[in-house]
């Protein structure tokens, strides 16, 4: 222990000849250079503590603007190509409840009963009859087993009246002939 202690005079010493032999000028820069160590983390320490500051309380600046992401929309419904040109609907938009005109390509013969449905699925939701002349249309629901129905194929030419249904939602059908070979559709916007 005597070792170290004479070690560290030696050391003092050595240190207080160079500085002038003066022991508290030794203490002094010793001291200074302790504290410019301290001062100099100190000063880097707040320099970053001061960019953490503004970056907290800086709301960052972007110009890019962030895409928000939106629903795809359902896509429209389109009429199998080979019906094309089999009917027209006028109008082709209607209310429930409404009186359309349906025509066809010259000879073609048709019955009197009419389907509307699904375009996607094609599954039937109403049935319609059009009218003779003087008469009103009439249609009835899929699900309705007493409803008219045209089971017999009456073989008309020319164009058709029928009626929306009153209970029709809004969107698009299919609207075709029920008992006509070759079969003829359009669609039929339903729209309040």
């Amino acid at each position: 222990m005597n070792d170290l202690k004479n070690d560290l005079q030696t050391i003092a010493d050595r240190h207080a000849n160079q500085a002038g032999g003066d022991f508290d000028t030794v203490l002094r820069t010793a001291t200074t250079r302790g504290r410019r160590r301290v001062a100099g983390i100190s000063a880097v320490a707040c320099a970053v503590l001061a960019v953490g500051a503004i970056a907290t309380l800086s709301p960052w600046q972007n110009d890019a603007e962030v895409p928000v992401a939106t629903p795809t929309p359902t896509p429209k419904p389109t009429l199998d190509p080979k019906y094309q040109g089999t009917m027209t609907i006028t109008p082709a938009t209607a209310a429930p409840g409404k009186e359309i005109e349906l025509s066809f390509p010259e000879e073609y013969l048709r019955g009197v009963g009419f389907t509307i449905g699904d375009p996607v699925g094609g599954s039937v939701q109403y049935y319609l009859i059009s009218a003779r002349k003087g008469e009103k249309p009439t249609w009835s629901s899929a699900t309705d087993p007493n409803g008219p129905r045209a089971v017999t194929d009456i073989g008309v030419y020319g164009p058709a009246r029928v009626v929306v249904p009153d209970t029709a939602a809004d969107g698009t059908y299919l609207l075709c002939t029920d008992n006509a070979r070759p079969k003829a559709c359009a669609l039929l916007t339903v729209a309040r």
